[in-house]
């Protein structure tokens, strides 16, 4: 029989990184959860598709009728002036849906966990109001920003001033990037059981290993574009397949209780 110490080292880094591929396995398994794990991509198509058509109808028809009104502009530089306008407006509502995907998508995430903790026979919980599941994305990505933005970006002036610091800094980028996808993604199951900020903090400090192999895992997927909204709701149920094998590891402190 293992002992309580031989199945804690069980989960660790390896478990945290490979725990994708089961939670994607439990998730495709389940028809009732498909609807909600394909709304983070329908939401991001759908204010793609409305920047386009913003784009398209709106802005570039000003900027071609506004640069022909520019004098020592030659009109096909005009022309093109306003397709680079258009362009880079797409991309910044490219950017802006990826932001906004999440957040308008939690109500989906949320009914995700939900359905995950039922296959996982986990305790009941009270259910949140519309209102409070919103919050619990916008949330979720906002904590996630705060945590590891400021000193990444700190970390890459430091790293522009003096190259050769990159030997030390660009490790240091990718494991504070991996927290911070990790933490982002523990927020839905954690948030839902009412675990305030200083009990993650703990529940990050000593499950440290496992939680950077979790984040390390859905970091390598979310670099691939457009792939971390897909993979989204897999990282959400990942996150609460993970929380419950931890919290139901012999030795372990309960933080739902």
């Amino acid at each position: 029989m293992i002992d309580s110490i031989e199945k804690r080292q069980l989960i660790g880094f390896w478990r945290g990184f490979s725990v994708l591929f089961g939670a994607a396995g439990r998730l495709l398994g389940l028809p009732r959860a498909w609807p909600f794990m394909i709304t983070p991509a329908l939401v991001f198509l759908v204010l793609e598709a409305a920047f386009i058509w913003l784009s398209w109808s709106y802005l570039k028809p000003w900027a071609s009728e506004y640069l022909a009104t520019v004098s020592w502009l030659p009109n096909a530089l005009a022309i093109g002036a306003s397709w680079v306008v258009t362009a880079l407006a797409v991309v910044l509502g490219w950017l802006l849906a990826v932001f906004f995907a999440p957040v308008l998508s939690a109500p989906a995430l949320e009914r995700i966990v939900g359905i995950t903790e039922v296959e996982l026979k986990a305790p009941s919980r009270e259910p949140m109001s519309f209102v409070a599941e919103f919050w619990c994305g916008a949330r979720a990505l906002l904590s996630s920003l705060a945590l590891t933005l400021p000193v990444v970006l700190a970390l890459s002036l430091l790293e522009l001033l003096f190259p050769p610091l990159a030997i030390v800094v660009t490790p240091l980028k990718l494991l504070l990037g991996a927290l911070g996808v990790a933490w982002g993604l523990f927020d839905y199951p954690l948030t839902l059981r009412g675990i305030g900020s200083r009990q993650r903090v703990q529940f990050m400090r000593r499950h440290f290993t496992v939680v950077l192999g979790f984040g390390t895992a859905f970091s390598l997927v979310f670099w691939l574009p457009c792939l971390g909204i897909l993979m989204l709701p897999v990282g959400v149920a990942a996150a609460t397949q993970l929380y419950w094998e931890i919290e139901r590891a012999p030795g372990d402190r309960q933080l739902s209780q």
